[in-house]
């Protein structure tokens, strides 16, 4: 089996799952205001006004949508939300519902994340003697995220901004290097975002070991895996005692281990620039946070700061698993697992997924006017093709 067929197979088997996901998420979803009836628990969509009440009563569908059966139905038949209050939003109240004002505030703030994560690749570029403008650092982050967010699955938007700065000097690991530390230090800092705020919220008492189990499930494993990884990719010493390098030097990122490891070297003798981008980084990951949270607040979402901060790294970590292109379904499903809840539904809780997934998309699309201006983007292929041949040139 060639190289082309294998990733054809592959990108089908992601749709194939990202459709099951989404599938999932979608029957999940009420896209009326509904009901829940007291005993057997069956969800009732809500007949629109002014036909929707009478008296104490609600009408209600309790057939299916090919097949309607209208009953008028006691408000004591079901289940309450609070306060006596019965009917639920569906996804079409959430959307109207929400406040624009805090949406447009959640917004500015992914903008500020989208921003501190230039200046920071940009710091750890420098550190690597590789200088672009900061100008240039924000062009290639909204480059990046436009291929991430509106092309997924097709050319990865850090390898495009690898390859954009690689073509202008010679240091091509050293482009390599900074990026795969880019993501790396991301990825650590949101694992100890998570692990912090799920501190917080046991040690405090505001939440229960029982309440906190997915998380705690979710928090171990990660850390687990992460703690394996750094060991993996930094020590070459590890590497050695287990005899990995023959296995490591197989994979398709073997020369990437190699230079991470050599490249940690230079950001160990640079603990000052490496500090700076820490505290980039920090902010970076506080706004992108804070653009959720105010999201959320948008929809009222009866979540707490603190479940914020704990659940969407938890979120956008575990999302990160290859497993559909662009994390389409899979995301959105952890969003439900740990929002949805008897007093907030599924279909609140989408809408705020579907909220993080667009307010991205929109930052991207700055992106395409430089997709559109500079030089054409190759294929992944060519580009990981000249990325290599550039690193192995450089050595």
């Amino acid at each position: 089996m060639n190289a082309s067929t294998r990733n054809i197979l592959l990108l089908s088997a992601k749709i194939a799952v990202a459709g099951v996901l989404v599938a999932w998420v979608v029957a999940k979803v009420h896209w009326r205001d509904y009901v829940y009836d007291r005993d057997g628990g069956a969800a009732y969509a809500v007949l629109t006004e002014p036909e929707a009440s009478v008296g104490d009563a609600l009408r209600v569908n309790t057939g299916s949508l090919w097949s309607p059966r209208v009953e008028v139905r006691p408000v004591s038949d079901f289940q309450p939300v609070s306060d006596g209050q019965v009917v639920r939003p569906g996804f079409a109240t959430s959307l109207k519902a929400i406040n624009i004002s805090l949406a447009v505030l959640g917004a500015m703030a992914f903008g500020l994340a989208l921003t501190m994560i230039a200046v920071r690749w940009r710091m750890l570029l420098k550190i690597q003697d590789v200088t672009i403008s900061m100008w240039e650092s924000i062009r290639l982050t909204f480059l990046g995220q436009f291929f991430n967010a509106i092309v997924p699955g097709t050319v990865g938007g850090d390898l495009v901004k690898a390859y954009y700065v690689a073509k202008h000097t010679p240091k091509v690991a050293a482009v390599l290097v900074s990026v795969f530390v880019d993501r790396l230090l991301g990825l650590v800092e949101l694992v100890l975002l998570a692990g912090v705020m799920l501190g917080l919220l046991l040690a405090g008492g505001e939440r229960s070991f029982d309440e906190m189990r997915l998380p705690v499930i979710c928090m171990a494993s990660i850390i687990l895996v992460v703690g394996a990884m750094m060991t993996f990719l930094l020590s070459q010493r590890f590497r050695h005692a287990l005899h990995l390098e023959k296995i490591y030097r197989r994979l398709p990122i073997a020369h990437h281990i190699a230079a991470a490891g050599d490249a940690a070297v230079r950001y160990r003798q640079r603990l000052g620039s490496m500090a700076w981008a820490v505290v980039i980084s920090l902010i970076s990951h506080l706004s992108f946070v804070t653009f959720v949270t105010l999201m959320g607040a948008s929809l009222s979402i009866p979540a707490g700061w603190k479940e914020y901060f704990l659940y969407v790294p938890l979120i956008y970590i575990i999302g990160a698993i290859p497993l559909t292109p662009g994390g389409v379904g899979w995301v959105e499903n952890w969003y439900l697992e740990f929002f949805e809840s008897p007093v907030c539904g599924a279909s609140t809780v989408l809408v705020l997924a579907l909220l993080a997934r667009l307010v991205p998309i929109l930052w991207g699309l700055p992106g395409a006017i430089v997709a559109v201006t500079g030089a054409r983007v190759p294929r992944s292929e060519v580009i990981e093709a000249e990325l290599s041949a550039g690193e192995r040139a450089g050595k």
